[in-house]
């Protein structure tokens, strides 16, 4: 009788250890298998608010990958944001296990649109606008729009059209002049 109530004794030590709880937090984009479904590309304009710092800190999981999506998740959730803006990861490895603390700010969707309505939002923009605002964002655009349009774009960094990458202008070779030969006395 003593031995089964050792052994039950045991039984649901085993059972009290073992049964631990395990989380697992996504992100929200989801890839559509089916090509039945049709999945429209929605665009929304995200409203920081920098008087709304964010820190949340994640508890220890087994990868570096884990802990981050976990410290977004409490942030999310916890401030009852749409998107963290400007997140900041500090992470610490403590054996096996891996913590990450978030800092960030709070930002919330305003003006979802689909994409074809966004599209339509520039037909009163012109096309040398676009272009202009595109090469001031990032000077590498000129060649993927010259590849794509029939126009060319002038570089407005160098002044002269280019297509491709635009390259610096080298400059032409200096030729040296020989030296002056001397006459030596006799």
């Amino acid at each position: 009788m003593k031995q089964i109530k050792i052994l039950a004794a045991v039984i649901v030590t085993v059972f009290a250890f073992s049964s631990c709880a395990s989380y697992t937090y996504t992100s929200r984009s989801i890839a559509i298998d089916s090509e039945r479904i049709k999945g429209t590309s929605m665009v929304v304009d995200v409203r920081p608010d920098f008087s709304k710092r964010i820190s949340t800190e994640s508890k220890h999981c087994k990868s570096i990958a884990e802990a981050k999506e976990e410290a977004k998740y409490q942030a999310i959730t916890t401030n009852n944001c749409d998107v963290i803006v400007d997140p900041i990861y500090r992470v610490e490895k403590s054996g096996k296990q891996y913590k990450a603390y978030l800092v960030g700010f709070a930002g919330y969707y305003q003006n979802p649109r689909t994409l074809y309505e966004d599209i339509m939002l520039l037909q009163n923009v012109s096309k040398e606008d676009i272009e202009k605002y595109l090469i001031l964002k990032d000077p590498d655009v000129i060649g993927l729009i010259n590849q794509v349009g029939n126009s060319e774009v002038i570089n407005i960094f160098e002044g002269k059209a280019c297509s491709g990458e635009c390259e610096k202008p080298i400059a032409p070779p200096v030729k040296e002049e020989p030296a002056p030969v001397s006459k030596k006395k006799k």
